[in-house]
This record gives C-alpha cells, sequence and structure tokens, in this order.
C-alpha cells in the first residue's frame, strides 16, 4: 500500500512539474515568457503566417515613381505599398495631341489595387484593383477606374510594370500603359 502510495504521489508531482514548466506555460506565445522551447513556439508561428506583419517591419511591395507611354499620351505612374497586399496607384496621363478645341485632355488617377502573391521568383507581380479619378477636357469630371496589370522587377532599383485603366463614365475610355519606375 505504501509503495502504491508514493507512486501515485510522485507521478502527481512529476505531473504538476510538467505543467508548470515554461514549455506548458504558453503554448500559444502570445505573452513574454522565458525559455527556449516558446522561442521555437514562435518562430513556427511566424512561418505559418508568412503575410503576417509586426509593427516596425518594412512593407515587401517595392515602390516606385516612373515614367511611361499610354495609348492617350505621356504618363507618370507609381506605386506606394500601405501593406504586403494593399498599394496606390497613383497616375497621371497626359494627351500628346490637342483636341477639337485646342485642349490637352489629362486624367489623374488613383486606384487602391490587391497586389497577388508573386511568380517567377519573386519578380512578376499582378495586380488589379479600382479607385477614383479626375479627368479634364471639355469639361472636370470625377471618374471611376478599374485597373488591372503587372510588374517585374529588374534588379532592386528599377520596374517595368503595364497596366490596362478602364474608365467608364461619359466616354468609356481604355487606357494601356506601360513603363519604367525607379523603386525606393
Amino acid at each position: 500500500m505504501k509503495g502504491k502510495f508514493a507512486c501515485l504521489l510522485s507521478l502527481s508531482a512529476l505531473s504538476l512539474v510538467a505543467l508548470v514548466s515554461p514549455a506548458h506555460a504558453n503554448p500559444a506565445g502570445d505573452r513574454p515568457t522565458n525559455g527556449p522551447a516558446i522561442l521555437a513556439q514562435r518562430s513556427e508561428r511566424a512561418a505559418q503566417n508568412p503575410d503576417a506583419r509586426y509593427f516596425g517591419q518594412r512593407i515587401a511591395g517595392g515602390n516606385y515613381i516612373g515614367f511611361a507611354g499610354s495609348n492617350e499620351g505621356a504618363a507618370l505612374n507609381g506605386k506606394y505599398a500601405l501593406s504586403n497586399r494593399f498599394s496606390v496607384r497613383p497616375g497621371v496621363i497626359a494627351a500628346v495631341n490637342e483636341d477639337d478645341n485646342g485642349e490637352r485632355d489629362i486624367a489623374v488617377l488613383a486606384p487602391i489595387t490587391y497586389d497577388f502573391n508573386s511568380a517567377n521568383g519573386g519578380k512578376l507581380q499582378p495586380f488589379v484593383g479600382a479607385g477614383a479619378g479626375v479627368t479634364t477636357g471639355d469639361e472636370t469630371e470625377l471618374q471611376f477606374v478599374a485597373t488591372a496589370g503587372a510588374d517585374y522587377q529588374l534588379g532592386r532599383r528599377y520596374a517595368i510594370n503595364g497596366s490596362v485603366n478602364y474608365l467608364p463614365f461619359d466616354d468609356q475610355s481604355v487606357d494601356f500603359v506601360a513603363g519604367l519606375g525607379y523603386r525606393f
């Protein structure tokens, strides 16, 4: 009887020690604790969610500003990453030729895009989005813009980009834009 009681007591003590050890104190890893087992758990959590962004972490996205050509004329375009998946892609498209009234049409666009997973070793990044814009010409109009395209990174400092912008109001124009951007 004493042997069974001693065995049961020692098993209970080992179970209690195992439950309060640092390895089991915080399995979620959401509170600061000590011990190498917790650090391993945290790194596993980060590896499970590679899109998670932590405070102070640089946004992966390759911001750029560049010069482009369009079926309407010359363009300035760019990209500013809001997160690892969303960006603002401002653009100004100016017509090369004057219209019948002797004016040049200008479109200022600011779509917000969703950036898809990178393909081709992380260099090709397709996107799709929508936003607002302003067009000038006979009269100034607020426009809706839908856009789709892709960026291709050329090394660390340059990117080529292409996009299609659809402006459905008034003239229902479709602009094709292709250019070179300086990444920062």
